[in-house]
């Protein structure tokens, strides 16, 4: 049974039945409590009015796990759409900053040029727009250039291949044109010198309606959220999107989009862990505002992306419904700046000292992707089933080039080299100043290692809905994917190769998915649906290592996945609630070939290496009461990486516990109409610091870092009158400043930072 369209009359005889509430709607209708109930247990009730419209959490429908346009409660695997309510609500700006709205994702530090999101587990660097992926590991889509943001918790190999995470994938939906006229102009203001202005408009171009546009655009400044005496610490954010539509016939659309971002930071990201006199390791007790190791005058990141997409969506006169789509997306990076390398202590260091090193690169590359689609539905014996295909070619037009300059010793930092005392003039330990490097960074250092890899894809992918019953659903998935890579060393270690070093690496790969959904209940009560699922899914990632006989060889890592879950619809489809049981293992991991008395070439690996996690995640969103609305989820995890060498030890950033919990409440009449008050309550366990057992085993564990972290927001938005078109706002994170740290990359020399620092942030929106 199909998921039902929310309708507010039944949703409110839906709670006066089950639970004998009665809303404040309700009282203006002149009918008591008592004799609503009544009226409801009778059947009598048909329609009440509600003196205003809650903004809502709750999406409708997600495609991005199966391919297929089905409602949540339908898809057989753990799906969280976040909608632009949620992201305005929590004062998002990316997937990586709405990571507290999903069960088992976590985010682990920014900075260095890229954004770190963590699911079930696992690294995920590369996010998809319009199901397209990103050519670049850089950033997140601006929040405010998206319709909609699709996380599927899992691997959805089979869908998009091999350049997904296995822990799961983020897709962004971009905003279309609009048909009908719509504008919506913004402003905000923050501590951090933080402000920022927006621009959102669109509507028909013709007297026809056929063509239709929009505009957006968006502009960020801010400073890192450090306070240090004499220093600023500006960045610079810059979005614009535009979009146009041609309705070419009822059936037939032509939509272009071009997508610009780009952005100038300081790639601050953090310190070191402390090594104590008996060798254990600890978090540093500081001050996150003086928590910073680079130099002011030279620690800047530069950024360009481009994106580009032409779609044309078609559907046949039997239903069926066709998508092509042809994109092109480039990205430019330039990243300077100079890091601590430890941890404090370590190496015969001081106490408090660290090593400074420069860290230079550039990034760049362009690509192509053509991707065709065509679902719809079919009759067979009498049922009626559903299919989607899809292939996808994807070619670079520039390679991927990666350069990285030599690192050079600058002298030895200390912990506190920003703190109260800092002049102006940064230090080193001994005293010597420490100055940016004058002259250009390439000429003075040198290039160390360039590196350029032409990919070309082929995937191509079915997924068949089957519906033998009334109540039972069954999709089956297959995945093949051709993959053929070119990889050009031009220079490595200081050395220019002339010839350039070349590696060509191939492969073919096949891959399977199963899952199945049962309706077992149908209008009980408050709850109106509620299904169980099971999920089979697979997937692989290439790799290439040097074997014990020195030789380069290509083999994936691979990954089977087990899920089930229930999930429910209540009153009226104005709520939904998840839970999902998994348990997948990864193998094939390369691991150094020195191990249980096994020997090879120096730097050989095998692939010996596994992941195996188990876990166990609940989410609930929706619209509990009228004017109510609530994003709760919770998420248990047990996770471990295995090495023969070293024995098992957890990834990074991952809590066995975790959850939050959103919550608004909008008055809808009355003086107070408009009026939304909310809070969010994040709570985490320990987690390690210290990614996976081979670098346990060099440093030794630590779990610390649990937090509970508590924020407010509130905004108006008056229902009549001269003003009825404005919204204020404010944001007040981490209320009680609870100091957080992560590790970003999992190694206790580097990348220790702090995220959700407290900021406050005021904004006004005009909507017409």
């Amino acid at each position: 049974m199909s998921s039902r369209p929310i309708s507010r009359s039944r949703y409110l005889q839906s709670l006066l039945t089950s639970t004998a509430l009665v809303s404040a709607g309700t009282a203006s209708t002149g009918v008591s409590a008592q004799e609503a109930v009544q009226q409801a247990n009778q059947g009598t009730i048909e329609e009440i009015v509600v003196r205003g419209v809650a903004r809502k959490f709750r999406p409708e429908e997600q495609n991005t796990a199966t391919g297929l346009d089905m409602q949540l409660i339908d898809t057989p695997q753990a799906v969280t759409v976040i909608t632009p309510e949620m992201m305005n609500t929590i004062n998002a700006d990316s997937a990586y900053e709405a990571t507290d709205l999903v069960p088992g994702v976590q985010r682990s530090g920014f900075g260095f040029g890229f954004e770190q999101i963590v699911m079930r587990g696992i690294f995920n660097g590369r996010h998809r727009v319009n199901n397209i992926l990103f050519g670049n590991i850089l950033t997140s889509v601006e929040s405010y250039a998206a319709e909609r943001i699709e996380i599927v918790r899992g691997p959805a190999t089979v869908l998009y291949g091999v350049t997904g995470s296995f822990g799961g994938e983020i897709n962004s939906i971009l905003k279309r044109p609009l048909r009908t006229p719509r504008a919506e102009v913004g402003v905000e203001f923050g501590n951090y010198d933080t402000q920022n202005y927006s621009l959102d408009i669109g509507g028909p171009l013709n007297d026809a309606g056929t063509v239709s546009g929009r505009f957006v655009v968006k502009y960020d400044e801010f400073d890192l959220p450090l306070d240090i005496n004499q220093e600023d610490f500006p960045n610079e954010k810059f979005m614009v999107l535009g979009s146009v539509a041609w309705d070419i016939t009822p059936m037939t659309t032509l939509r272009a989009t071009l997508h610009h971002q780009e952005r100038t930071m300081d790639p601050w990201d953090g310190g070191a862990l402390i090594e104590q006199p008996d060798g254990s390791l600890a978090l540093p007790d500081v001050d996150p505002e003086q928590w910073y190791f680079s130099h002011p005058d030279q620690s800047r990141e530069t950024l360009d992306m481009h994106f580009g997409i032409l779609e044309l969506e078609h559907q046949f006169a039997n239903g069926w419904n066709s998508t092509t789509q042809v994109a092109w997306n480039k990205y430019d990076e330039d990243l300077s700046y100079f890091y601590p390398f430890g941890p404090f202590g370590a190496y015969s260091l001081g106490d408090d000292e660290i090593y400074i090193y420069t860290y230079d690169i550039e990034r760049d590359g362009e690509e192509l992707t053509l991707r065709q689609t065509l679902g719809g539905d079919f009759d067979l014996m009498g049922k009626n089933h559903e299919f989607f295909l899809a292939a996808e070619y994807s070619d670079n037009q520039n390679p991927d080039r990666f350069q990285l300059l030599n690192s050079a010793f600058q002298g030895f930092g200390t912990i506190g080299m920003y703190g109260d005392d800092y002049d102006g003039q940064p230090r080193f330990a001994d005293g010597s100043d420490f100055n940016p490097i004058q002259g250009s960074r390439k000429e003075v250092f040198g290039v160390r290692q360039e590196l350029l890899e032409e990919t070309e894809d082929l995937l191509l992918s079915a997924q068949v809905l089957l519906k033998p019953t009334d109540r039972l659903r069954l999709m089956f998935g297959v995945l093949y994917q051709k993959n053929n890579t070119v990889t050009t060393i031009p220079i490595n270690a200081n050395v220019v190769n002339d010839p350039p070093e070349v590696t060509n690496v191939g492969f073919e790969q096949e891959v399977y998915r199963f899952g199945a959904t049962y309706d077992i209940l149908d209008d009980w009560g408050f709850v109106n649906d509620a299904r169980v699922y099971y999920s089979y899914s697979e997937g692989f990632e290439p790799q290439t290592f040097t074997d014990a006989d020195g030789n380069n060889v290509s083999a994936p890592q691979e990954m089977e996945q087990h899920e089930i879950g229930l999930k429910t619809e209540m009153f009226g489809g104005a709520v939904g609630a998840s839970l999902a049981l998994y348990d997948y293992e990864i193998t094939n991991i390369e691991v150094s070939s020195s191990f249980l008395g096994s020997f090879g070439g120096f730097g050989s690996t095998v692939l010996e290496g596994a992941q195996e996690a188990t876990g166990l995640e609940a989410e609930i969103v929706g619209e509990i009461l009228p004017g109510w609305n609530v994003s709760a989820n919770y998420a248990w995890s047990d996770i471990n990486i295995t090495d023969p060498n070293s024995g098992s030890a957890p990834p990074r950033t991952v809590p066995e516990h975790a959850g939050a919990i959103i919550s608004t409440y909008e008055f809808l009449e009355g003086p107070m109409a408009g009026l939304r008050v909310g809070a969010t309550l994040k709570i985490s366990g320990d987690y390690s610091f210290i990614d996976g057992p081979t670098n346990v085993n060099r440093f030794g564990a630590l779990e610390a870092g649990a937090h509970e972290r508590f924020d407010l927001n509130a905004s108006y938005a008056p229902r009549d009158g001269r003003l009825q078109n404005f919204q204020i706002y404010a944001n007040w994170l981490n209320v009680f400043d609870e100091d957080i740290l992560v590790a970003k990359q999992g190694n206790p020399g580097f990348g220790i930072m702090f995220i959700d620092q407290q900021r406050i942030t005021v904004g006004l929106r005009y909507t017409m």
